[in-house]
């Protein structure tokens, strides 16, 4: 018993230990600059692509949306005039 409990202390300790460590680098990571090699011009270029991704994205949900809700309209209607 004495044993057990010396040894589950170890593994707690341990065990923060390696909780601190992952919280240290965490940390590091979230505090990291932009990589040097990345130039404002380049910067600006990735954040216009994205941009224009974005709204691209947006666009064609849009028409997804309303094809579905034309198809929806026109079984609606099919099924009014079947009645």
């Amino acid at each position: 018993m004495m044993r057990r409990d010396k040894e589950n202390r170890e593994l707690r300790q341990r065990n923060r230990e390696r909780m601190k460590e992952t919280r240290r680098r965490m940390t590091e990571c979230r505090h990291t600059e932009l990589p040097p090699t990345l130039s404002v011009e380049k910067l600006k270029e990735i954040k216009k692509q994205t941009q224009e991704k974005e709204q691209a994205d947006q666009n064609h949900a849009f028409r997804i949306k309303l094809i579905v809700g034309l198809v929806m309209l026109v079984l609606l209607l099919l099924c009014g005039f079947l009645l």
